[in-house]
């Protein structure tokens, strides 16, 4: 960049306009596409078991995704596969339009996915590369802030247009600011650089790929179908012999997919291991309060959607004032602070279920849903400073892929326990499990402090 440092502080924000549109465009439909499934079904004339791939097939494709596209952006250059994910993203929003049938909702839908998967570990990249560190964790900040509110922005101005419309008015709405972002993201987002002799780890892809497919197939589905079917069984056994083949295929690639040594980084696999518990709790519950609400409180699918909105508002200012503070504290203290919300949190939900108190329970959604956030930036922060700055892409992709089968398996066993039925006391057993996950994030603080030596010894290096 050149021109004074007016025109730098222009095309930072150009920049960070770009990221934030993107961010939003991919995640504005997720809670009022949750709320309409039902309502596919009728349509569609289908099952409750098919149309439920609507949600689960696109997230286990977006989670696949992250760290994957995340590579191919630390090889071929972000701006390139962020572009590419972005257009992606944008032609099969509008396409979902015109489903025929719940397949090809399905098929769309994941395709959609997997290029909005882009969005995330690139944009975080480009931060890293194009912004000075003591903006980076802001900026990060920002970006979670935008990716919390756009689901709640989807509720408010979409929801009205889909009740006198129907659900497929969600997806042409997204279109609109997925190709503004294009636009914008074309004009204004610079790349980083190409590496000229390193090639994309195929073998270490798809062992990768398949070992998180099994796990989190076999986490997802171990509800609906039993731990012991035959399928779960299977995906069970399949993960752990994939992953170890990822091992093996890593310690021989001269080009791996995610060099081995950021595995024994504490910098790297400590804030990663605390987002995985982290999002169990948190997720698990997100998903669990809606069904409790209606069931105990009997309010429809509109008022526990609103009622539900608290919680992401909270999630984005939590995640703004972490970027913000950030230069000011240190890790310990942030995650004491933002982790120690969470736990508190999930706490007072289990008191909301027990008693029927739906003050307690908003209190609840707000105080978890400001520390996950708060916690969350940080976190992504810590990682991106522990790699090389070429392997951003796949080190966040990696921290988001395990965080989402942290969240899969919180929702498992806190659904699992809550089952079908209709009790407090059930929904105070289910909210109990999120807050004792909650709290393995605690011991975490102790080990960032206790590593501070290292993480220094890594930026050092780095640059």
């Amino acid at each position: 960049m050149s021109g004074g440092p007016w025109f730098e502080g222009a095309r930072r924000r150009q920049l960070l306009a770009a990221l934030v549109l993107g961010t939003a465009a991919t995640s504005f439909p997720t809670t009022l596409l949750a709320a309409s499934l039902d309502t596919i079904r009728q349509e569609f004339h289908s099952t409750t078991a098919v149309i439920a791939w609507v949600q689960v097939a696109p997230s286990l494709a977006f989670g696949l995704g992250m760290p994957l596209l995340g590579k191919l952006g630390d090889v071929y250059g972000h701006r390139r596969v962020y572009v590419y994910g972005l257009a992606v993203s944008t032609i099969f929003a509008f396409l979902t339009v015109f489903a025929w049938d719940p397949y090809s909702l399905i098929a769309m839908r994941t395709i959609g996915q997997i290029g909005g998967s882009a969005v995330g570990p690139c944009g975080f990249a480009i931060i890293a590369a194009s912004l000075p560190e003591a903006e980076r964790a802001k900026s990060i900040g920002l970006l979670n802030t935008v990716g919390g509110l756009s689901p709640v922005i989807g509720v408010i101005v979409g929801g009205p247009i889909i009740d006198l419309v129907g659900w497929r008015a969600l997806f042409l709405l997204q279109t609109i600011p997925c190709t503004a972002a294009l636009v914008l993201a074309l004009k204004v987002v610079p790349d980083t650089p190409r590496r000229r002799n390193v090639r994309f780890d195929i073998a270490g892809s798809v062992t990768l790929g398949l070992g998180s497919l099994g796990l989190l197939l076999a986490v997802n589905r171990a509800r609906a179908l039993g731990p012991t079917h035959p399928f779960v069984v299977v995906s069970f056994v399949a993960w752990p012999v994939m992953w170890a083949a990822f091992v093996m295929v890593e310690r021989r690639s001269r080009s791996p997919l995610l060099p081995l040594r950021y595995l024994r980084r504490r910098s790297f696999t400590i804030p990663s291991a605390t987002m995985t518990v982290a999002q169990a709790a948190f997720i698990g519950s997100f998903v669990v309060a809606p069904v409790m609400v209606q069931r105990l409180f009997g309010f429809s699918v509109t008022a526990t959607s609103l009622l539900q909105i608290p919680r992401p508002i909270a999630f984005s200012v939590g995640s703004a004032i972490a970027g913000r503070m950030h230069p000011r504290l240190t890790r310990a203290r942030l995650q004491v602070l933002g982790n120690g919300m969470l736990v508190g949190g999930s706490f007072v939900m289990v008191a909301g279920a027990a008693t029927r108190s739906l003050a307690l329970i908003e209190v609840a959604l707000v105080t978890t849903g400001f520390g996950n956030g708060f916690s969350r930036t940080s976190l992504f922060a810590f990682v991106s400073r522990s790699v090389d700055t070429a392997d951003i892409g796949i080190a966040t992709g990696v921290a988001n892929m395990v965080s989402q089968i942290g969240g899969a398996v919180g929702t498992t066993v806190m659904s699992v326990i809550v089952a079908d039925s209709v009790t407090p006391s059930a929904f105070a057993h289910s909210f109990l499990a999120g807050a004792i996950m909650a709290c393995c994030t605690i011991p975490i603080c102790h080990w960032l402090r206790m590593d501070r030596a290292q993480d220094a010894t890594a930026v050092s290096a780095r640059e």
